[in-house]
């Protein structure tokens, strides 16, 4: 039996994991390659840690939200990015008992939140070019 990670502990993981997610991002960002519509984050191995301890899943959505603030994202990128690492952090730990399952969940998640996010951003940015 698995023993509970004590508060002190749990916050550690937490910041530590939100601290490496948001220096990777700036790596990237510094490489040109964690913005626009195409983005590389090498951040985003670290959506696999849920997997080892529940910290991860607060530690991945605080260091994703920071990380979209602090490259300066776009708002809807800041919402709903983040909230879809959250969805994706909570959905790897609870599907921590099936080996394999959790990497088609990753997967299915990133496919579908951007399904649903970039045809809205594609039609904002038309409007506004359309308005200009």
């Amino acid at each position: 039996m698995k023993k509970k990670l004590s508060p002190t502990v749990f916050l550690a993981q937490a910041a530590m994991i939100a601290a490496l997610y948001i220096v990777l991002t700036f790596i990237a960002n510094a490489l040109g390659l964690a913005n626009y519509a195409i983005q590389v984050r090498f951040s985003e191995a670290l959506t696999i840690l849920p997997y080892f301890t529940p910290a991860a899943i607060p530690g991945l959505f605080a260091g994703c939200l920071l990380s979209n603030i602090l490259t300066g994202c776009m708002p809807l990128d800041v919402i709903f990015g983040s909230l879809a690492t959250l969805v994706g952090a909570f959905g790897t730990y609870a599907l921590r008992k099936h080996k394999w399952l959790h990497h088609f969940h990753l997967s299915l998640r990133t496919s579908l939140s951007y399904l649903w996010y970039y045809p809205m951003f594609i039609s904002l940015k038309a409007a506004c070019l359309i308005s200009h």
